[in-house]
């Protein structure tokens, strides 16, 4: 194991000496080496939060990927164990800065599985059987049920990448929710069941932007309602989307793209709203419905 420290050791030193700002890696991101597993090529990280797993994988996972074949091998991947599971003071007076109109009552719905994977990958097996793969998104919603720390999901994607195989069939699975089955819905029903779906502690949303955007000619506002809801209650929300949460401009080269955002669908106010109540993961690569066929 002091080999394998070591070794982490150079790899962090690799990695610094290819940063601007050095520090904002080490100090900030906070990692601790927990494990090597030289069988199945796997370095285990303790980190305390998702937001910091976000900020690796958006910066610098191109450079962490070189620095561990240097010092590692070749065909080794990462995996992270959050080891803070309750809120310090720090983080709750922070929100409150954040968020001034933070209501004293809400209660946000956790999510704490420790086994997260164990479970995830027999859920895999008892619907696939052999032909069950594990995607590199999983990685990421394995740490989010270890400690969801009260956000909902945002899965997004381009079609037929498994994102709504997951939801539907995994996650409700996985999560039991105490024997109760947990709703789950195709957004074109979004507005009929809206009463319903604020009232529960936590629902899914699939195929989110499908639905109309107007009723009777006018403005269809239910998924702005119930993102308003999530974010005074707690409760959550479990979303799968093919639209971009990037916000786009009119002048950017990829404007053309712009009308398949969030942001230009339902508007920059439901945005900034996911973005407080959901952790977002992009699904990548090849679907599970075509590993059923």
């Amino acid at each position: 194991m002091e080999n394998y420290q070591s070794q982490w050791q150079h790899c962090l030193q690799l990695i610094c000496q290819n940063v601007k700002d050095s520090w904002i890696f080490t100090s900030w991101a906070g990692l601790v080496f927990e494990s090597y597993d030289p069988e199945q090529k796997v370095v285990m990280l303790q980190v305390p939060d998702t937001h910091v797993v976000d900020f690796l994988e958006r910066y610098y996972t191109p450079l962490m990927a070189k620095a561990l074949a240097q010092t590692f091998g070749p065909g080794i991947r990462l995996q992270y164990r959050l080891v803070r599971h309750e809120p310090s003071f720090a983080d709750v007076s922070e929100y409150l800065r954040q968020h001034s109109a933070y209501d004293s009552r809400r209660d946000p719905y956790h999510i704490r599985i420790p086994d997260a994977r164990r479970r995830m990958e027999a859920c895999m097996h008892d619907l696939l059987g052999d032909r069950a793969q594990w995607l590199t998104a999983y990685d990421r919603v394995a740490n989010w049920l270890t400690d969801n720390r009260g956000r909902g999901l945002l899965c997004v994607g381009a079609p037929s990448t498994g994102k709504s195989f997951f939801c539907q069939k995994m996650l409700p699975a996985i999560l039991g929710n105490g024997g109760r089955p947990i709703p789950t819905i195709d957004a074109t029903d979004l507005r009929a069941r809206l009463d319903e779906l604020k009232r529960e502690r936590i629902c899914i949303i699939d195929d989110l932007g499908k639905e109309p955007c107007k009723h009777y000619g006018e403005p269809d506002n239910s998924f702005f309602e119930l993102c308003n809801n999530a974010e005074r209650t707690g409760n959550l929300l479990i979303i799968t989307t093919n639209l971009s949460p990037n916000i786009i401009s009119p002048t950017h080269p990829d404007a053309a793209r712009y009308p398949d955002s969030i942001e230009h669908r339902y508007g920059r106010a439901v945005l900034d709203r996911l973005k407080v109540i959901t952790s977002a993961i992009e699904f990548r690569g090849n679907s599970l419905r075509a590993q059923r066929a």
